[in-house]
């Protein structure tokens, strides 16, 4: 899988994920109980004081996946050294090699902009849920159907 593909596949979880209610979701404020719909940063608690889960001790467990290989999805992936490809490509002309050099460099901004973007969108979708706590009539500030249109429309841009 190529690294557009895995950032089109991170990028479509993310979204699926951040907008998991869709269009025209209800839904039936009341004293908590049933109807209590965790906010990510709290959910982890929830699910351990309310629900009794346990939290995964990620160290010992990939300890105990003896001869497995364990990659940490989280983890910032290794930079990129766009100046150490660009001496090695087999062309002497400058243009070029600078040319290149920055069509490599606008993909670590987009991917740097994701980064962002998935920050914003959490935020958005932490202040839609307490808007909608506050007051379950409140109107939607954020417009998640142009946003899922126009990534929808960048994602086919990188579609081969």
């Amino acid at each position: 899988m190529s690294k557009v593909d895995r950032i089109r596949d991170i990028i479509k979880k993310r979204l699926k994920e951040e907008n998991a209610t869709g269009t025209g979701a209800s839904f039936n404020s009341g004293d908590g109980g049933e109807n209590y719909a965790p906010v990510a940063g709290e959910a982890p608690n929830y699910y351990v004081k309310k629900l009794g889960y346990k939290l995964v001790n990620k160290k010992a467990l990939n300890k105990a996946a003896k001869g497995i290989e364990v990659k940490q999805l989280e983890e910032e992936q290794t930079t990129f050294d766009i100046e150490s490809y660009i001496a090695t490509l087999p062309t002497d002309d400058e243009e070029v090699k600078k040319y290149i050099a920055g069509r490599l460099g606008d993909y670590n901004a987009l991917s740097d902009k994701l980064k962002q973007l998935i920050i914003l969108i959490g935020d958005a979708k932490k202040d839609t849920i307490n808007s909608y706590r506050e007051n379950p009539q409140f109107k939607a500030v954020y417009g998640t159907d142009l946003a899922n249109s126009l990534l929808d429309d960048v994602i086919d841009l990188f579609t081969k």
